[in-house]
């Protein structure tokens, strides 16, 4: 069974920059989401710096790498569609 890989990093659409409290409570939020609704494992992959962007890493097992594939290219668009988010990086891996 293929294994496909997706890491998304993002940078919070806010008026001010967040510490690292905050980004992290806002990365929970968004990766509790994501989890729960495409059924991914998610895990934060974020500096600590409070100017780096937020990074997180999904992966999805298909019985075909085209389908595991399209579960995330839907999680890359939600991602990239939330009203609270600036894309920096969307980046895929076959395993």
């Amino acid at each position: 069974m293929p294994i496909v890989s997706l890491v998304v990093e993002f940078h919070p659409a806010e008026s001010h920059p967040l510490n690292a409290r905050q980004k992290k409570i806002r990365a929970d939020e968004i990766l509790t989401k994501l989890r729960t609704h495409f059924n991914v494992t998610v895990a934060d992959l974020s500096r600590v710096g409070a100017g780096d962007p937020i990074a997180l890493g999904f992966a999805s097992v298909g019985r075909t790498r085209r389908e595991a594939r399209d579960v995330l290219d839907r999680v890359a668009d939600a991602v990239s569609s939330h009203p609270r988010v600036q894309l920096v990086r969307v980046a895929f891996d076959d395993l």
